[in-house]
């Protein structure tokens, strides 16, 4: 809003200047300053320019300067053009007055973005219907669906899919399993093998079995049990998920729409066809290595089945059929080397790598008492998303899953997450929205008159107000890069900010005009609260 604003008239001001080269809109770099003292903004344009027009910087610095103060004195109260070439920007208060007033009266939907008519679709969690969700897969649901938030609230039409690996070795291992957990309870001492699933949720399943009271040949029947315990994980893995507010649009079964449809052949045919494909040592492989792969992998195994890989590049050539403007796999980081290869797979068969993208989740750690908890499945000693959300709530859980770079390793130290103080950051937040709902509940005033925000002159109230205008951007930037993070640091800093000028004002000043323009401030604030928190999937309680 205000960064348009003063690009335009710089464009406008100083393009004379530029005549003889290529320059525009996007030439114009503008950030705000970090200290006030140096005004509002800062463009580096002299420092860019000058070389390309035979200028010292200094001195096509200054020329911009004059230029800028003749012709835009309505909005600048200063431009200084310091050494080795910045120019700095002052704006005069009546812009943030008028931009504050503006936001106010699109609040509820500031920092959106405009309907983009491009459909993505966001692939996460993907977990194994073999185990309960445990905290590695929280990180990546809550980075997942924070990422479809904060694109759909930046236009995009978004669909969100969790692949169900349900075919292969472990589904088969998880009958097996399943089958002596029965035999044990009807009396059997059968000893579970070491790579068998250990863990307490398969007894409870084996004594759902026999509650159900199901045909007693089914549990001599691997396959048949594998199914029963398959869906009955695959029900209280929907459930967790409910638990922290996320859904998908698409369940897509690997065993139902990759292996009982013709998508396996069919791929397998277009890769023939494509002659991308060659026999070696009894088995057939994927040239990757010509298509940016550092080598060529194995897609049909010696015994005639398919791998892994074939299988995954069968589903990604159904995603690109599905007609999607991006493709994005929330991955966790082992899975990092797979990247390189399935871009290439899908190069191979002629499709736009650039549709697909990734976004790779570190392991993340939980403390307790300085002891890291395991999260082996097979061991059965982890912890599940449901075990935490006994002890910690789902909004602190959901906000502290998406603090850091998904690509950065931390640990959760379940201590601070008890704790209602600063040191728990979405408390922090929570409590400057209801401290504003509180401060709102002590006026009677229904209908803003927006003049009175030139009342607005407070050092920290500017400071507010600058913070509130980046909002949009930084959601722009989050949805560019992908990085929920960023959302998450920007409401740390709002708030901060905020229960600052709380503590320094008095916002329900005696004076009606004072009165109302802070009333103004804070509601704008409120509502981006509101909205930032939605955006990483927790709430935003009126009173606390």
């Amino acid at each position: 809003m205000i960064k348009e604003l003063l690009k335009d008239r710089i464009y406008k001001s100083v393009s004379p200047l530029f005549e003889d080269i290529d320059f525009d809109l996007t030439s114009i770099d503008l950030d705000l300053t970090k200290n006030p003292m140096h005004g509002d903004f800062a463009t580096n344009l002299a420092l860019k320019f000058a070389k390309k027009i035979n200028l010292k910087p200094m001195d096509l610095g200054n020329k911009i300067s004059i230029l800028l103060k003749d012709k835009n004195s309505d909005i600048f109260s200063s431009v200084e053009c310091i050494n080795p070439g910045f120019i700095n920007l002052k704006l005069k208060l009546s812009v943030f007055h008028d931009c504050l007033s503006n936001i106010f009266s699109q609040r509820q939907h500031y920092g959106s973005g405009s309907k983009k008519n491009e459909k993505v679709l966001v692939e996460f969690v993907s977990a194994n219907p073999t185990g309960l969700l445990h905290l590695g897969h929280l990180r990546n649901a809550a980075v997942g669906d924070s990422l479809a938030r904060i694109l759909e609230f930046d236009g995009y039409e978004i669909e969100k899919e969790y692949y169900i690996n349900d075919y292969g070795n472990q589904i088969r291992l998880l009958g097996e399993s399943l089958n002596i957990r029965i035999a044990n309870i009807l009396g059997d001492e059968l000893e579970m093998p070491k790579d068998g699933y250990q863990g307490e949720y398969l007894k409870e399943i084996a004594q759902n079995f026999i509650d159900d009271k199901l045909d007693t040949k089914h549990s001599k029947n691997v396959e048949f049990l594998s199914s029963y315990a398959k869906e009955k994980l695959l029900n209280e893995i929907k459930n967790d998920l409910h638990l922290i507010d996320i859904t998908f649009n698409n369940w897509f079964s690997e065993t139902s729409e990759v292996h009982d449809t013709k998508l396996l052949d069919d791929t397998l045919k277009n890769l023939r066809d494509l002659n991308v494909t060659y026999s070696k040592d009894d088995a057939e492989w994927i040239k990757t290595s010509e298509y940016g792969d550092n080598d060529d992998w194995v897609i049909i195994k010696q015994d005639k089945s398919t791998t892994y890989f074939l299988n995954d590049i069968a589903y990604h050539r159904n995603k690109f059929s599905r007609g999607y403007s991006r493709i994005i796999n929330v991955w966790g980081a082992d899975h990092h080397s797979h990247v390189s290869r399935l871009n290439a797979a899908m190069k191979s068969l002629g499709f736009d790598n650039n549709k697909l993208q990734f976004v790779m989740i570190q392991f993340v750690r939980l403390l307790r008492d300085g002891q890291d908890i395991s999260m082996s499945k097979r061991s059965g000693e982890y912890t599940t998303i449901r075990d935490l959300l006994a002890e910690v709530n789902k909004d602190v859980v959901r906000f502290i899953m998406v603090m850091r770079s998904s690509d950065s390793h931390f640990d959760f130290d379940l201590g601070k997450c008890l704790e209602d103080s600063d040191d728990n950051p979405v408390f922090y937040i929570q409590y400057a929205n209801a401290r504003i709902s509180s401060i709102i509940q002590k006026t009677n005033i229904s209908d803003y008159d927006l003049s009175k925000t030139k009342y607005l002159i407070n050092e920290k109230e500017i400071l507010l107000i600058k913070k509130i205008i980046s909002f949009k951007e930084i959601v722009e930037e989050s949805s560019k890069t992908m990085s929920p993070h960023k959302i998450s640091f920007y409401l740390q800093d709002l708030a901060r900010d905020f229960h600052s000028y709380y503590k320094s004002v008095k916002i329900l000043d005696e004076n009606s005009s004072i009165l109302e323009a802070r009333l103004i401030l804070i509601l704008v604030v409120k509502e981006i609260l509101i909205n930032g928190l939605k955006l990483l999937g927790a709430s935003s309680p009126e009173n606390m």
